[in-house]
């Protein structure tokens, strides 16, 4: 699949410490919307996509937040709905938005907690944290 990529935009991203004994969940949600073009150029077999990340990262002594988007042209292919892709185009789809949390939660954390950077790996729909 071809995708040409607008630059992501980090819509939030928050650093937060936990409060104690105040329940907390994680949670990864990604979400599509096929967009539309007002230029009558357009070329009709190409589709818009916004793609969107947003997330909820509990670790034991922080919580990470936010959400992240960009739109995506895919070339010579139409997609109307989320249905319309593959796991594997999802993820292709997707996969630098995970990678730009990943690179702001290890610089966000180095700096903030004055030791070595948390490494997220996403992997399955899950979180892993290096030395969690």
């Amino acid at each position: 699949m071809q995708i040409e990529r607008h630059k992501p935009l980090v819509e939030t991203y928050q650093y937060a410490h936990r409060i104690p004994d105040k329940e907390y969940e994680t949670k990864l949600n990604v979400g599509f919307a096929p967009l539309q073009t007002s230029d009558p150029n357009y070329p009709k077999e190409n589709s818009i996509l916004g793609a969107r990340l947003e997330f909820n990262l509990v670790f034991k002594e922080y919580v990470l937040s936010g959400s992240i988007s960009q739109v995506n042209h895919l070339i010579n292919r139409q997609v109307k709905n989320q249905e319309d892709l593959t796991k594997e185009e999802i993820d292709e789809i997707v996969a630098p938005l995970f990678d730009i949390v990943e690179r702001i939660t290890y610089e966000v954390t180095e700096i903030a907690t004055d030791e070595p950077g948390l490494k997220l790996n996403f992997q399955n729909n899950a979180t892993q944290a290096e030395g969690e």
